[in-house]
C-alpha cells in the first residue's frame, strides 16, 4: 500500500499543507583559488562516525580551510538559525511531532559505497540534537518528485525518503542544468495543535534528493585539501536538515551545518544549529491533530476544517563564494 507522492497532491488532497523547498549545496568551480589542474575529488570509503555534520555549497579551492570544530561547546553565533516554515517571526514553526517516530527509507540506487551508513549516521546526529526518533524501513524505489516513468509515491509506513538522482533523469529537484546542484531538501506540513490546544504546525512528510553525479568523500571528516570542499556526511546533515524544519540562517556564520556554504571541516553542529534544532525536536511537546482542551465529537473543531494556507514555492539557492 502507498500514499501518493505529496508533490503531486492537488490542494483538496494537500489539505492546508504547505511546502518549501531549499536547496542546499550549490558547487560552483572558483578558477580564481583553485589549483590548476585540480579536479573533483573521487569518492572514497567511509570514514565511519565522526562528528556531527552539515551540506551546503561546495567550492573548487586550494589548500586548507577552517579546521574543524573542537570537542566541547559549539562554535558560532548561538542566534544563526532559522525555520523553514517561517517567512516573517509571527509564522509558526512547523516540526514534527516528537511523540511519533519518523519512519524513513533510502533509494540506494545511484549511490556510492557506505551512503547508508553515512545516511544513519546523519540522522542520529539529528537525535542526538532533537531527541526525535527515526526508525529504518528499508530500501525504496520512490524517488521523491519523479520524473515520467520513475515511483515517486511514498509507501504507507514511510514520511521521509531519502535518494540520490541523475541530472535531468530522475527528479524535477535535480534538472539536467544543475551545474553544480548538490542536493534539494524540505518538508510538507499542516496545521495541528499543541497540549494546550494552541494552534501548531506538523511536518507530515520530507525529502531528501542528491545528485548522483556529484563525488563528495564519504563520512563526516574534513574533506579533500585540493578540488570540491565538504563530504557527503555534511550534505546529508544540512538536506535532512532541511527536512526536519531548518532553513538557512538570517545571520551569517561559516560554524553552521545550515550555512549556504560548505568548507573544508569537520562535520559538526554550530550553536545555532543546535539552538534551532532543540526547538524542532522534543522540547515542544506533542501535536495533536485535534484540540485536546475540547471535548470529542463534532462540536471539536478538527484540523481538516481550517482555513487552507498555502504559500507560494520559495527555492533557495546556495552557492560557494570566491
Amino acid at each position: 500500500m502507498t500514499h501518493k507522492d505529496p508533490a503531486r497532491l492537488p490542494a483538496a488532497d494537500v489539505g492546508h499543507s504547505a511546502w518549501r523547498r531549499r536547496l542546499a549545496l550549490v558547487v560552483l568551480p572558483l578558477a580564481l583559488v583553485a589549483v590548476p589542474g585540480a579536479t573533483p575529488a573521487n569518492a572514497s570509503a567511509p570514514t565511519g562516525p565522526a562528528s556531527a555534520a552539515e551540506a551546503l555549497t561546495s567550492g573548487l579551492v586550494a589548500g586548507t580551510a577552517a579546521t574543524g570544530q573542537a570537542a566541547g561547546k559549539p562554535r558560532g553565533n548561538p542566534r544563526a538559525y532559522k525555520f523553514l516554515s517561517q517567512s516573517k517571526p509571527t509564522d509558526l514553526v512547523a516540526r514534527w511531532n516528537p511523540c511519533t517516530p519518523i519512519t524513513y527509507r533510502v533509494n540506494l540506487a545511484r549511490s556510492r559505497k557506505g551512503a547508508l551508513k553515512d545516511v544513519k549516521t546523519a540522522l542520529w546526529r539529528v537525535h542526538q540534537a532533537t531527541g526525535l526518533r527515526f526508525v529504518y524501513k528499508g530500501t525504496t524505489n520512490v524517488i521523491p518528485f519523479a520524473k515520467p516513468g520513475y515511483s515517486g509515491d511514498y509507501p504507507a509506513d514511510t514520511h521521509l525518503v531519502i535518494a540520490w538522482a541523475t541530472p535531468g533523469k530522475h527528479s524535477t529537484q535535480i534538472p539536467a542544468d544543475a551545474g553544480g546542484l548538490a542536493g534539494m531538501g524540505g518538508s510538507w506540513w499542516t496545521g495541528a495543535y499543541t497540549r494546550t490546544g494552541r494552534p501548531a504546525s506538523r511536518i507530515t512528510d520530507g525529502f531528501v534528493v542528491l545528485n548522483a553525479s556529484m563525488r563528495l568523500p564519504a563520512g563526516f571528516g574534513k574533506g579533500n585539501r585540493n578540488g570540491w570542499q565538504g563530504t557527503r556526511g555534511q550534505l546529508l546533515m544540512h538536506e535532512i536538515g532541511h527536512a526536519i524544519g531548518l532553513d538557512h540562517p538570517r545571520i551569517k556564520d561559516r560554524h553552521e551545518i545550515m550555512s549556504p556554504t560548505m568548507s573544508r571541516k569537520k562535520a559538526v553542529w554550530g550553536a545555532g544549529d543546535i539552538n534551532g534544532l532543540r526547538r524542532l525536536g522534543t522540547r515542544g511537546g506533542c501535536l495533536y491533530d485535534e484540540n485536546p482542551t475540547e471535548p470529542a465529537g463534532p462540536a471539536a473543531i478538527r484540523v481538516s476544517s481550517l482555513p487552507r494556507q498555502v504559500p507560494a514555492d520559495d527555492r533557495h539557492e546556495a552557492r560557494a563564494l570566491p
